[in-house]
């Protein structure tokens, strides 16, 4: 399951407000990633669509097809109510937000 993190303690862990893949156990969320290992209260995720890229995957992005990357970070936008990701390129994490429509698989 996907969902994103409203748990304030997992502030601290940097989840709060990011996308996650979780299982649920004994009413518990335990999240699978970014960080595997985090447990938390079910209430405190929602449940969200699967994001069209996940963490680790290599994309490029639309504009630039001869760089690769890796998704780092994924995150939902409220206003637009979707997904957007961090990519990291060549150990370099980029600061621009992208978006489904931005990126393609490699």
């Amino acid at each position: 399951m996907w969902g994103i993190c409203f748990d304030s303690k997992a502030l601290e862990d940097g989840l709060f407000q990011t996308v996650v893949q979780y299982k649920i156990d004994n009413n518990k969320a335990l999240v699978i990633l970014p960080k595997a290992g985090y447990e938390m209260d079910i209430e405190g995720v929602r449940e969200l669509p699967p994001p069209r890229f996940v963490y680790g995957e290599q994309v490029s992005p639309c504009n630039h097809p001869e760089m690769t990357g890796v998704i780092v970070e994924i995150h939902w936008h409220f206003n637009r109510n979707c997904c957007f990701y961090t990519i990291s390129i060549n150990g370099k994490r980029k600061s621009k937000r992208y978006f489904d429509e931005d990126l393609i698989s490699v």
